[in-house]
């Protein structure tokens, strides 16, 4: 009897939905798109979420239009965006598109986890990040109208659920959208908003959230990450080191390297967020 060989991904499944389920205290229904690299991104974003919530944080999802998911409610889906890479959705399209994950430690800021949406940087050109996680006024303003944010999220992440070593190209790539979506203080010279921000719209006026003077500055106040299912080159570390991508290697289920990048980020969030 022939047996069904289990698709690429399918062993995330099963993990992203215990963390959804932990996260609203009820069963959810998950409704992700389709491909392997998809679900490979759902189980770095979850597993970050349930991470923070093991750390104390509170961690909740939230529907597109900006409203809870409740244990009571009758509509507990979890919704990933699929198609083509696209900006926030506006609150008043409804609660149909993509969810996205909100955290904050105790009485501060809020803070949002969002998969799959392109950012603007100063060329104009939009640029997909896989995982972002940007302060949750920047959210609820954008969510007004919907749009595109112009800047960079205070921690992205790149994944790549690829057989291939990363390569010194994929590493150089991430590294120039980062570069573009950098805006510094004298970037803003050159722009319409009304705030030096790092990104806009949004975002408080805070010294954390505002442009600051130099790329290398901005490197290491934020968190950069590329988490790949396999390896990397061994001419990657010094481009990445220098430029502060960290590289996360062998993204398994129940594996340690997991435990490495969720604490990582979790540490990142203990400080900032």
């Amino acid at each position: 009897m022939d047996h069904a060989r289990p698709r690429p991904g399918d062993d995330m499944i099963p993990a992203v939905q215990t963390a959804l389920n932990t996260i609203v205290g009820r069963v959810t229904t998950l409704d992700h798109a389709s491909g392997a690299g998809r679900i490979f991104e759902l189980f770095v974003m979850t597993s970050l979420a349930r991470g923070l919530r093991d750390a104390g944080f509170s961690v909740w999802l939230q529907r597109s239009d900006g409203t809870i998911i409740h244990p009571g409610d009758a509509d507990r889906r979890f919704i990933q965006r699929g198609g083509a890479p696209t900006g926030v959705s506006a609150a008043s399209a409804g609660p149909s598109n993509a969810t996205v994950i909100g955290f904050r430690w105790g009485r501060r800021r809020k803070w949002e986890i969002w998969n799959g949406i392109q950012f603007a940087g100063r060329s104009a050109a939009t640029h997909e990040i896989d995982i972002s996680i940007v302060p949750g006024s920047v959210g609820t303003e954008i969510r007004k109208a919907g749009g595109i944010p112009v800047g960079r999220p205070r921690v992205a992440i790149e994944c790549k659920d690829v057989g291939t070593s990363g390569s010194v190209d994929e590493m150089r790539a991430f590294i120039a959208r980062l570069y573009d979506v950098t805006l510094l203080h004298a970037h803003h010279r050159h722009m319409h908003f009304p705030d030096a921000r790092a990104l806009h719209p949004g975002s408080p006026n805070e010294p954390k959230h505002r442009a600051i003077v130099t790329y290398w500055q901005e490197n290491r106040r934020t968190k950069n990450i590329i988490a790949r299912r396999t390896g990397f080159t061994a001419g990657t570390a010094p481009l990445g080191e220098y430029h502060r991508v960290e590289p996360h290697r062998d993204i398994s289920v129940g594996s340690s390297t997991v435990d490495e990048l969720v604490s990582s980020v979790v540490n990142w969030a203990g400080r900032n967020a």
